[in-house]
């Protein structure tokens, strides 16, 4: 399940500010430099009043948490002290005038001293930001778009089979080595656990072997880290070898970040595994635990609705749809069969990307009675025009707004496209896969082809 990533890049800022600590508890980084206006903007020379802010929501959506601010000087010189709970990447606001040039993302971290220089108006293309840990971090994400594309290149196909196991076991080292060098730096700790998240499916032993050495010297896994490691020991020693694992990691956390995101693992593991009471229960601690966050409580409502009438192994709700063609489709129609059923936007990315796929999917498991059915959401009928002007449709396509969109999405608790459910025969789920989870789909599909 990922329905929880929507709210983990929130979570990890949310947290942060969400039960507040005293002042001598706080995390402090001093932050200096000088931010001017382009002459050819201002010939003034005043370059005073232009404010840098770190800020943040609070839950009751009206006050606000301040953890940096501060003004330039005539000279553009400026100074302050940022006070924090997290060593994380935060957001800095350059404006002047009620108006934002630029948002510069820099990383704060205990005892560190971040210094900031930049132009108006194009304060992001000549900003430089520089400390021992934002150095490190440069150096990061330089590794990381270099990666980025080499993976595409290998996404596309565009690598051996061979080669691919040489590059991914080459980047990996790189990211461990960037891991070692810069020990103790954020920067490093998002290094030392793409290493291991690499080494998944690859060369599994290392893996192991890395992540268990990043809990032993920082005492916790990120989640990259922790996704792998759980699907490693879910496969090759079942479940409950799997939450042990988690249960371990959580115990050795010190944040309660780190805590929440991974009782949401074990919750999220249970359900996928059919165990539904027992992720009833933690969902219910999970919810003493955490019910003064907005968004966990948000998650909780979700992942709760889905263990009661959608987890795998349930039968899958009744539904009815017209296709364009003018048939009818049903959950009586396609008793017997089994099925996937999408639903999406033509207009998304990622269902264009994966839509080949599905595509090969449908023509392997078609010879063991696999239907698909594709229900557009927001869809008119120039989008849909558009989108199979240049591929063929296959499969039953929902004609679009011919049904309830609102209800459709609450019924099936849709909260990203694409969204698929695959079901046996028998109309019962097998599993549902969010975005990117699609590619996990042909374990599934074994499931189909096992009974036929």
């Amino acid at each position: 399940m990922n329905f929880k990533a929507a709210y983990l890049t929130i979570f990890a800022a949310f947290l942060t500010f969400s039960c507040s600590r005293s002042d001598s508890d706080m995390m402090e980084t001093h932050i200096s430099g000088n931010i001017t206006v382009d002459e050819n903007l201002d010939q003034s020379n005043d370059n005073s009043e232009i404010q840098l802010l770190v800020s943040f929501q609070q839950s009751d959506g009206e006050a606000r948490d301040t953890l940096f601010y501060a003004e330039t000087d005539e000279d553009g010189n400026f100074s302050g002290t940022a006070k924090f709970e997290n060593r994380d990447l935060y957001p800095v606001i350059v404006s002047r005038n009620q108006n934002t040039f630029g948002i510069l993302n820099v990383v704060f971290a205990d005892g560190d001293s971040v210094s900031i220089n930049a132009q108006l108006p194009n304060v992001n293309q000549t900003a430089e930001i520089s400390s021992e840990e934002n150095d490190a971090f440069k150096t990061y994400e330089r590794i990381e778009r270099n990666f980025n594309r080499v993976a595409q290149y290998i996404n596309a196909g565009a690598i051996s089979e061979d080669s691919v196991y040489i590059e991914l076991q080459n980047w990996s080292d790189l990211y461990w080595q960037m891991y070692e060098e810069n020990e103790s730096t954020f920067a490093s700790d998002l290094a030392g656990n793409m290493s291991v998240s690499i080494l998944s499916g690859w060369n599994d032993s290392l893996m192991v072997e890395r992540a268990e050495e990043l809990i032993s010297s920082q005492n916790k896994l990120r989640s990259n880290g922790r996704s792998v490691m759980v699907d490693y020991y879910a496969e090759t020693e079942g479940l409950d070898r799997a939450i042990s694992f988690l249960n371990r990691v959580e115990n050795l956390s010190q944040h309660r970040n780190d805590k929440m995101t991974i009782q949401m693992d074990k919750i999220e593991l249970l359900y996928d595994s059919s165990r539904t009471t027992e992720a009833s229960t933690q969902l219910d601690q999970f919810r003493e635990s955490f019910s003064d966050v907005t968004l966990a409580m948000e998650w909780a409502e979700n992942i709760g609705y889905d263990i009661e009438f959608l987890a795998p192994g349930s039968q899958f709700p009744d539904f009815s749809f017209v296709t364009v063609n003018g048939d009818s489709v049903s959950s009586e129609s396609m008793s017997g069969s089994p099925f996937i059923i999408e639903f999406t936007r033509f207009d998304n990315p990622l269902y264009q990307r994966q839509f080949d796929r599905t595509v090969a999917i449908y023509q392997i498991y078609s010879n063991f009675g696999l239907d698909i059915i594709t229900v557009p959401v927001a869809t008119n009928p120039v989008m849909l025009q558009a989108f199979f002007d240049e591929r063929d449709m296959l499969w039953d396509l929902v004609q679009p707004n011919s049904f309830d969109a609102e209800e459709l999405i609450e019924r099936f608790n849709i909260s990203r496209v694409p969204t698929r459910f695959l079901v046996n025969a028998d109309g019962e789920i097998i599993r549902r896969y969010i975005g990117e989870e699609y590619q996990e789909v042909v374990r599934g599909l074994q499931n189909i082809t096992s009974r036929n």
